[in-house]
């Protein structure tokens, strides 16, 4: 069996780095077992691949091939027939026949490419099997790429865009990274036996320094002192990173602990936002820090070893790596759980007491109808941004309704405006610190946490990990996906998925959605 992997790039960042993460998986699951012949095809851009790290790797042999056509393409597509046969032209060069060839390519419906996905369907018609992973959806808060997909690929019959993205066939077969995308799938249309959960690789951050002299060097770089507890959010300060509600613990916390945020965002539509939040957080005189592992700060490990406790406050993940690699950083995680995302991670047996699903704010504190008038501007404009129908008043209120329960609202249903109201009206106003710690009493135990206190936990935790997404673990899953596809039947009449525009409104439905991801 011969694997071609397809990418947009192979430039620093998640996808690549989960590419490589499976070759280091297929070596160590392959090992005494075989040989794979792998072919990459990129892009053009390939400053983040780990050229003599995966040389070295003897279950899997690998080469690199540039297709210049797979890169972002701005708008500037050369067409999927031309994608198609160029594909083709180096497979068939290569010997890799549709006989002996799985193709695995990623991310194909994320909007970054408006060749690829009918490129992938001519593969498919000419017999290759397809194994289609999914990381992140365009459906998923992205309107611009979701709208340049319907202008290339459905521009006379928008309705008609999933049937292009998400075609079936025997041999076309996906893979998400977690059950509410496969869910989402599968109600669809799409068969539940092509629909694969297939979840990232967790290795871990290595040996860390010892936390005295991590405790040290953050002191002499940030004056944080030792004795204080250091709370660490391991994240790009991105909109569905939720900082606000981060800030709102550190709130919370008090004078107790010291709150660091380790990168700032790239994307200039991120940037504004989180400017505005790095000004709240010094007028405020918040005991936060930013950007401890840009340039100026610590490397990533030693802000994990200097860590008393890690911190997530996001509202949106895809594999939801943060729920996992604290534990085997030997650290305890406390904030905000994704029941959608976490669900997999119980059912293996990892322990997540000290995360909740909301933090509790009074609605009176920024009164009903400016909750509820910031949440539907919100709503509805996304709506319009993705062309979506609008639901009527009614309809909308009743969903509304839903949010508040006993006169609450979890503080990310609210706004960037009201969440900076709230922030201001806790650190300022006598008593409301402490009532919103009656409302949500987890907060202070959580605070309360740390690495001796949870030593049991997080070793228990950690061995859930490796047993279940280790190198091996993972390697062993993903080669029997790819000799599941490469036995499907052949066939080259692609079909639709029967409810295809169920995908768009399962990830637009209102109860999952925090206008922090859309404000600007």
């Amino acid at each position: 069996m011969n694997l071609a992997i397809i990418h947009y790039h192979l430039s620093l960042g998640g996808v690549t780095q989960v590419i490589a993460n499976q070759l280091r998986a297929l070596h160590v699951a392959l090992a005494g077992e075989g040989r794979l012949k792998v072919m990459i095809f990129y892009g053009g851009n390939r400053d983040g691949w780990f050229d003599a790290d995966i040389a070295h790797l003897n279950g899997v042999e690998t080469s690199l091939c540039e297709v210049p056509a797979l890169n972002y393409d701005n708008g500037r597509s050369v067409g999927p027939a031309r994608l198609a046969r160029q594909l083709r032209t180096f497979l068939q060069q290569s010997g890799f026949t549709p006989a002996d060839t799985v193709i695995h390519a990623h991310n194909h419906s994320l909007g970054k490419n408006g060749s690829l996905p009918g490129a992938l369907a001519d593969l498919a018609r000419h017999g290759y099997p397809l194994l289609l992973q999914i990381h992140d959806f365009a459906e998923d808060f992205r309107p611009e790429n979701y709208h340049y997909l319907a202008s290339k690929l459905s521009a006379d019959e928008p309705a008609d865009l999933p049937s292009v993205l998400y075609p079936q066939a025997d041999h076309i077969h996906y893979a998400v990274l977690n059950g509410r995308d496969q869910a989402i799938l599968r109600r669809s249309g799409l068969s539940q036996s092509h629909t694969h959960l297939l979840p990232n690789v967790v290795l871990g951050s290595g040996e860390l320094p010892s936390p005295t002299t991590a405790k040290s060097k953050l002191a002499e770089r940030f004056g944080v002192s030792p004795a204080r507890c250091f709370v660490l959010y391991p994240t790009r300060c991105i909109r569905r990173k939720n900082i606000g509600e981060a800030l709102l613990w550190s709130v919370l916390a008090g004078e107790s602990a010291v709150f660091g945020f380790t990168l700032a965002p790239q994307n200039p539509r991120e940037k504004g936002v989180y400017r505005l939040w790095k000004e709240l957080a010094s007028t405020l005189e918040l005991p936060c820090i930013f950007e401890m592992g840009g340039r100026s700060g610590l490397a990533f490990e030693e802000n994990l070893a200097a860590a008393d406790i890690v911190l997530t406050t996001s509202v949106a993940e895809g594999f939801g790596m943060v729920f996992l690699e604290s534990w085997l950083a030997g650290r305890p995680l406390v904030g905000r759980d994704l029941p959608e995302i976490t669900l997999e991670f119980l059912e293996c047996g990892l322990q997540l007491d000290h995360l909740q699903a909301k933090i509790k704010i009074p609605v009176a504190w920024v009164g009903v109808d400016a909750f509820r008038s910031s949440l539907e501007t919100a709503y509805r404009r996304t709506l319009t941004s993705y062309g979506r129908p609008q639901p009527t008043s009614k309809e909308l209120s009743r969903n509304m309704n839903e949010l508040i329960q006993d006169g609450c609202v979890d503080f990310a249903a609210l706004g960037t405006t009201l969440q900076h109201r709230i922030l201001r009206i806790v650190q300022e106003k006598i008593g409301y610190r402490e009532y919103l710690h009656e409302l949500n009493p987890w907060v202070a135990k959580a605070m309360t946490l740390r690495p001796t206190n949870m030593s049991t936990t997080i070793a228990r935790n950690a061995e859930v990990i490796r047993t279940n997404f280790s190198a091996e673990a993972c390697g062993r899953r993903l080669y029997a996906l790819y000799r599941t596809v490469i036995a499907s039947p052949r066939n080259d009449q692609l079909r639709p998925p029967p409810r295809g525009a169920e995908i768009l409104d399962a990830f637009l439905s209102i109860a999952r959605f925090s206008p922090v991801r859309v404000d600007t």
